[in-house]
């Protein structure tokens, strides 16, 4: 299943939590708290991780931006307070490192769809748009610009003042609602906090491999994290299906025999592909094994890349 491209459109990002960090620990800080190699984030360059739980349960999945003098923690909707209450309550007395909540101060919102680079060229003349790897940074007269998970096409994430408006060029776009995004994202296999993403599941489950490091050194739940992936062993994986019929989820799914072999997290109506789902499934099933959730049947193999 291929992602489905589509229009042009903002999503208000508002409740997703930033943070900056100053000092010369920050880096390091969320280098001994988080799943990925903080320390090899050069300047205005970025990547994912994952804050974790003593026993490699998810926290939060972050989006870390360095940018000099300053690194900047951008959060999954809601979880700002959480996030900083946690790196807050990790710092060592000789850490040198301070915590500033940037929600009042700074506007946040996501460009999603085809088209989106182009926006982002006009945004910022002159920056080398189409080479800019995921995650990393452009920085300009509308703020900082960030490349994203892709969806529709594309992904971009713009930070600007607080006491500016909406840049002119996405008031002309339409703005993406809350359920059109979650179309979007189950439609691309992109997992979000609260449906696949909380401490219900260890982030290697919820298949965010490339947000974490296996050469680093220690960090909160690395144990737990390390002996899975050295044994191939994952109680449960998510998978992206189809489904007979539309469903409400959550949703329990059995075997035929009625035992419990997972659940499915989210199902949407996808105009492109019809009733799908995002699902964590027990690895006691296999591919060929019959599965139901809610009176559907479900169609394995759609995987996300």
């Amino acid at each position: 299943m291929e992602h489905p491209p589509h229009l042009l459109h903002w999503y208000d990002e508002n409740d997703h939590g930033r943070i900056i960090m100053r000092g010369k620990d920050a880096l390091p800080l969320l280098q001994r708290l988080s799943t990925n190699d903080m320390l090899k984030i050069g300047e205005f360059q970025g990547n994912q991780t994952v804050l974790t739980t003593p026993i490699g349960r998810i926290i939060d999945l972050l989006h870390v931006l360095n940018v000099g003098d300053e690194v900047w923690v951008f959060t999954s909707a809601g979880q700002g307070p959480a996030v900083f209450r946690h790196l807050k309550q990790n710092i060592f007395f000789n850490d040198a490192v301070t915590l500033t909540p940037a929600a009042r101060t700074h506007r946040q919102c996501a460009i999603y769809g085809a088209g989106a680079d182009a926006v982002v060229g006009e945004l910022y003349p002159g920056s080398a748009v189409d080479a800019l790897p995921r995650w990393h940074a452009l920085r300009g007269g509308v703020g900082m610009a960030m490349r994203i998970q892709e969806l529709g096409g594309s992904g971009w994430r713009i930070v600007w003042p607080a006491d500016q408006p909406l840049p002119a060029r996405l008031a002309t776009v339409p703005q993406l609602d809350d359920a059109t995004l979650s179309v979007w994202q189950v439609e691309a296999g992109v997992p979000a906090f609260g449906a696949e993403l909380s401490t219900e599941y260890i982030p290697l489950e919820a298949g965010l491999e490339s947000a974490i490091s296996f050469a680093k050194g220690c960090y909160v739940g690395q144990e737990i994290i390390a002996r899975m992936e050295s044994r191939g062993r994952r109680a449960k994986s998510l998978e992206r299906v189809a489904l007979s019929q539309p469903i409400a989820a959550p949703s329990e799914i059995t075997n035929p025999a009625g035992q419990a072999m997972g659940v499915v997290t989210r199902a949407v109506l996808s105009p492109h592909y019809g009733p799908i789902a995002l699902a964590y499934i027990s690895s006691k099933a296999s591919h060929d094994t019959p599965l139901h959730a809610g009176g559907a049947t479900l169609v394995r193999g759609a995987e996300r890349e």
